[in-house]
Parts: structure tokens; C-alpha cells; sequence
């Protein structure tokens, strides 16, 4: 019996001796920033893969409405959400291939439908797949071969001639995160998600704009994007103090009030989103106001973002494509 008892002892303690740190990918809330530092700021962990060591935290932040915050220095690879039996639809890790961009002019050179063509050859997409998921409109979002964390940024829709660009809407400059897109992307890596991915719900601090179509969510005082591993809510919206959830790790949440002007207007990616959440791939990616890199969102500057954003109309299934030369 004593042999018994000390077994569980050992176990316990062992179990007891792994505990999880978790972070988000989103931002983290803004206060001053030197030039070229994420507006989203930086979120904790390791720059390559669940399990590095900590990445040291940068320089204060230089944005003003600014409050500071403190982050996780470290982030675990244990996961407490069982991956789903496919990889989510839109994830084109196992068929890219950038040497197909061979076969294209480079895209300064590109038109603006030979540059959607070649970067759907590029993550091996075809005109079949957004038929598929009834797409009529697509953000295409492609990071830069002179720099990956900037981007250039063009809207599609497909009318009765087929696909086209949208006038007034070609080659936004826009912003990525710090290490640029990548497929197969880890929570802290600092890069965007590479794929095809629905456009969700729209939300923001400021009012909702007038003529948008995407349905709308006003951020308020208890308004979080529970980032925590261990919550049932992962990756989703919730409301503190809601009685009919379970609470979450308050350390472990994107406060969303806390972002006045990366999230004035923003809209929901639908990557690594229930049911395909795996918590390692990372939470709260989201197309929002930017003036420069993001923690692993997309981003635009405020006018062309709230432009994009009236433009999206749910009832054409919305899409982004994110894509484009890797960092070196």
C-alpha cells in the first residue's frame, strides 16, 4: 500500500511540474512604439516553434492610447483540444509550391487577374475551389518579394464575365506580421497564416459604419478573445461575466477595448477557428487597421481597411487569400 501511495506521489508531481504558459497572437494593448515596431504588439514565445526559448520582450511600445500589459514568457506544446482528423479547409500547407511562380511575370509586371492566377497556382488553389466554397468575392493579400512583412492587398468578384479586380480597391499597401506569412504557422512565431480562409463577422471600438453588410459586433468593457489553452471558449468572443460560461484565464485573453486603433474597424479570419482549433497554430488573427507589421494579422491602412470592409457583402461568401514570398 505504502509502495501504491508513493507511485501516486511521484505521478502527481510530475504532472503537477508541466504547467502551461499560453499566449495570443493578436495584439497586445498599445503604448508607444518606436519606428517599425508592431502596432499590435508582440505577442510572448519562441520565434520558431512551441517549445523555444522565450524570446526576449522588446522595446516599450510608441503609440499613444496606450496602456501596458504583462505577456508570458513562454508558451507550451502540450495541447488540451484534440486536432481535428483533416486539416482545415483553406489550409494549402501540403499543395504549395512557389516555384510555380516561375511561370509568371513578376507581379509589378503582373495584371491584375494574372496576379490572382498566379498566386492560386502558387498555394494550389483553382477556379474550382472557390466554386466549391460558393465564393464570389476575394481579398487577395500578398507579401512582397522586396519586403514580406508589407503587402499588396487587391479585392475580386466574380460577375456574370467571371472573375475581376474591384476598381479603387487594386494593390492596397498593407502589412503582415513581423516574420511574414507562413503555412503550418505556430503560436509566437509572428507570421500570418498562409491559406484560404472565410472573412467572418466585422466588430470594432467605434461605431458601426454606415452601409456595412458583414454582420456587426460593438466591442465593449468586458468584451475578450479568450486566447487561453485551456478554455472551452478558444479562440472565441466572450463577454466577462456572462453567467452561462465557464471563466477563463483573464491573464490569457485579448481585451479587445484595449486596441482603439488597430481594432476601430476589423473583421475575424476564420483560421485555426472551432472546430478546427489546435492551440499551438495560435488565436485572434484578424483583418484590422494597420501602419505597420501585426504579431501574425492582416492588416491595411484605416481608410482602404474600412473601404475593404463595405465592400464585403456575406451573401457572396467573402474570402482571403494570404500569400507571398517568404521571409529569408
Amino acid at each position: 500500500m505504502d509502495r501504491t501511495f508513493r507511485r501516486f506521489c511521484v505521478v502527481l508531481l510530475a504532472i503537477l511540474s508541466c504547467g502551461f504558459l499560453w499566449g495570443c497572437d493578436g495584439a497586445s494593448p498599445q503604448s508607444s512604439l518606436p519606428p517599425h515596431l508592431d502596432l499590435d504588439g508582440p505577442p510572448a514565445g519562441p520565434t520558431d516553434a512551441p517549445g523555444a526559448p522565450a524570446e526576449p520582450s522588446p522595446p516599450p511600445h510608441t503609440q499613444e492610447t496606450a496602456e501596458p500589459t504583462t505577456e508570458p514568457t513562454a508558451e507550451s506544446t502540450e495541447s488540451t483540444t484534440e486536432p481535428p482528423v483533416s486539416r482545415q479547409p483553406g489550409d494549402t500547407t501540403d499543395t504549395f509550391d512557389l516555384s510555380r511562380a516561375e511561370a509568371y511575370p513578376a507581379d509589378a509586371d503582373c495584371g491584375e487577374l494574372e496576379l490572382l492566377e498566379k498566386w492560386m497556382a502558387v498555394e494550389g488553389l483553382t477556379w474550382a475551389d472557390l466554386e466549391e466554397r460558393d465564393c464570389h468575392q476575394l481579398v487577395l493579400c500578398v507579401a512582397r518579394s522586396d519586403d514580406p512583412i508589407r503587402t499588396r492587398t487587391t479585392c475580386y468578384e466574380k460577375g456574370p464575365e467571371g472573375w475581376a479586380a474591384v476598381e479603387g480597391l487594386t494593390r492596397m499597401a498593407g502589412f503582415v506580421g513581423r516574420e511574414g506569412v507562413l503555412h503550418d504557422r505556430v503560436v509566437g512565431s509572428y507570421t500570418s497564416p498562409a491559406g484560404l480562409w472565410a472573412l467572418g463577422m466585422a466588430f470594432g471600438n467605434e461605431a458601426r459604419p454606415e452601409g456595412l453588410k458583414l454582420p456587426w459586433r460593438d466591442v465593449t468593457e468586458n468584451s475578450d478573445w479568450v486566447c487561453d489553452f485551456a478554455s472551452p471558449y478558444y479562440n472565441t468572443w466572450q463577454e466577462r461575466g456572462d453567467p452561462n460560461v465557464e471563466p477563463w484565464d483573464q491573464d490569457e485573453v485579448e481585451h479587445l477595448e484595449d486596441y482603439p486603433v488597430s481594432y476601430a474597424y476589423a473583421c475575424v479570419i476564420e483560421f485555426n477557428t472551432p472546430p478546427y482549433t489546435v492551440p499551438e497554430r495560435g488565436s485572434a488573427i484578424f483583418f484590422h487597421c494597420a501602419s505597420d507589421y501585426t504579431a501574425g494579422c492582416v492588416g491595411l491602412p484605416r481608410e482602404d481597411l474600412l473601404t475593404t470592409l463595405l465592400w464585403l457583402d456575406p451573401a457572396e461568401n467573402p474570402y482571403i487569400l494570404v500569400t507571398g514570398w517568404p521571409k529569408a
